[in-house]
């Protein structure tokens, strides 16, 4: 029987056959390649489509021909919605496709598909269905309700967008990539042609001609596949990647020249922008910087490798390199990329919490495990000339308890700042206690060492701290211990430093005493002491 009717159901169940195929090929690799987890729910919505349809044909009642409406409108709403994920996907919009964006895709098919099996009771998509016998077929006409509009206009809409975005992107990505984007345009512009065929009534016996040409779009993809692995779109994505991301990139073929560049790269060596692409990448970076052993790792040829660098820039700039190989198809190295990573701000906190470790918080000079540290250090160098020397603020707790402990906090920090105009690089000073602090003077005679001690007590007495309007005289006591009168060890000498210093609060303070081998005496002038607060 040579029948129109017939022929339309030959090619629409090769059309739904090659539909699973493609189903169960893209879940095969849908761990492997981008956009295979939504090419299988397209292709099997596909599937659904046209074998519903297909039966809807051979249904000899209208019952059964209701029956294979309602299932093909299980996966038709949903093919358009997934086309455009696709092409979202593939083309580097992946961040849009969240769980509620996908969601909000799919209401609308959700809601056709409950729209066709809930129809008899709203008419909503079908006004009315009537059949006509067409060469022995039984074929259905409808007649359209608002809804079937809703969901016509939605699915061209999706396709539409999801068209624009190819060619738009056509535009702007490599010509390695014509083919894949073509073959997806034709397997979304054809079905939307079609459809409008359809919709005004050109059709033999007004028979939906879309799985029909369903049937060379998915010749095309499987014909796509097999060629040139339509399904490896990713560099596609990956070039959206390469543009946007925040590390600086720079491609290198074999010979050091610089081929590619992203916009991140850019901003970190602004002079790209002048000596860029076609020059050596050392000729590039031996402008910025001179340093011997950077442009040496640029040179190496060892993979994965990195490099830290500090960029001094309007302030100091660190950056973190890995260079990598980049090998062609016969496992041959074809290049070598360098990715540029700021790690200015890790840094900097890095240095943060190192000086929170050995520094003390409130007056920015070492606490005391790092001034013992670090003088235990001098006087492995030093043992036979090095000084320390002990200082407590006379009377703290009053100033606290009269001024408030905002002005102690100001006080200490008062000291600190009169004691550091005396001191020399090689200094060690650190706070020790609460209002105790603690001095090192490696390469220093004993003499010198009280000449120092006094020239700080004096600088205490005679500059006054002034916070909030007023004036505070901050005195100190002091304590000298030295390693000329036999100390050997750093903690005989802050026992010694202690004990005359406790001398000299107990002779009054404001005064300076110094250790000379189990006795102590007093240094300097005999000072009235601070008046007590």
């Amino acid at each position: 029987m040579d029948s129109i009717v017939l022929h339309f159901i030959v090619i629409m169940s090769g059309s739904g056959i090659l539909s699973v195929i493609l189903g169960i090929f893209a879940f095969a690799n849908r761990h492997r390649y981008i956009g295979c987890q939504l090419f299988m729910f397209m292709s099997f919505a596909t599937a659904i489509y046209i074998f519903g349809h297909t039966f809807e044909l051979l249904g000899r009642t209208p019952e059964e021909i209701m029956f294979w409406i309602c299932f093909q409108y299980i996966g038709l709403p949903f093919i358009a919605p997934f086309s455009l994920m696709i092409v979202l996907q593939f083309t580097g919009f992946h961040q849009f496709l969240t769980k509620r964006h996908m969601l909000l895709i799919l209401l609308i098919p959700f809601l056709t598909t409950i729209m066709v099996f809930t129809n008899s009771l709203h008419s909503l998509f079908y006004r009315s269905i009537t059949t006509n016998s067409v060469d022995g077929f039984l074929l259905a006409d409808f007649t359209i309700g608002y809804w079937y509009i809703i969901h016509g206009v939605y699915a061209f809409g999706c396709s539409m967008l999801a068209i624009f975005i190819l060619l738009w992107f056509l535009r702007v990505t490599k010509k390695e990539y014509l083919k894949q984007i073509m073959i997806l345009l034709l397997g979304m512009f054809l079905p939307i042609l079609t459809s409008f065929i359809y919709l005004l009534g050109a059709t033999p016996f007004h028979i939906d001609p879309v799985p029909v040409v369903m049937f060379l779009t998915n010749a095309l993809y499987l014909w796509a596949i097999m060629s040139f692995q339509l399904f490896k779109l990713s560099p596609i994505a990956m070039e959206r990647v390469f543009e946007h991301m925040s590390e600086g990139v720079l491609i290198l073929d074999r010979y050091r020249t610089l081929i590619d560049y992203n916009p991140a790269a850019a901003a970190i060596i602004p002079d790209l922008s002048k000596k860029g692409i076609g020059h050596k990448i050392d000729d590039i970076f031996s402008a910025l910087r001179k340093d011997h052993a950077f442009i040496q790792w640029l040179r190496s040829p060892q993979d994965h490798t990195q490099y830290d660098l500090m960029w001094e820039k309007e302030q100091p700039f660190y950056y973190h390199l890995t260079a990598s190989s980049l090998f062609n198809r016969r496992g041959e190295v074809e290049g070598r990329q360098i990715v540029i990573s700021d790690v200015t701000k890790q840094r900097l906190l890095q240095k943060e919490l190192e000086q929170r470790a050995y520094m003390d918080g409130l007056t920015n000079i070492f606490n005391r495990s790092s001034f013992i540290e670090r003088t235990h250090i001098v006087l492995k160098e030093d043992a036979n000339d090095t000084a320390i020397l002990l200082f407590d603020i006379d009377f703290f707790k009053q100033i606290n308890d009269t001024h408030g402990h905002h002005i102690g906090d100001e006080a200490l920090r008062h000291i600190v700042s009169v004691c550091q105009q005396h001191l020399g690089n090689e200094d060690l000073f650190g706070r020790y206690g609460g209002e105790e602090f603690a001095i090192c003077l490696p390469h220093c005679h004993f003499q010198e060492a009280c000449h120092m001690a006094e020239r700080i007590r004096h600088s205490f007495e005679e500059n006054l701290l002034h916070v909030d309007g007023k004036k505070v005289r901050v005195t100190a006591s002091f304590g000298i211990a030295h390693t000329a009168y036999g100390p050997d060890s750093l903690e005989t000498l802050l026992f010694e430093a202690d004990q005359a210093l406790y001398m000299s609060k107990r002779q009054g303070r404001n005064r300076i005493y110094a250790s000379t081998g189990g006795n102590y005496m007093l240094y300097g002038e005999n000072h009235s002491p601070p008046a007590s607060r």
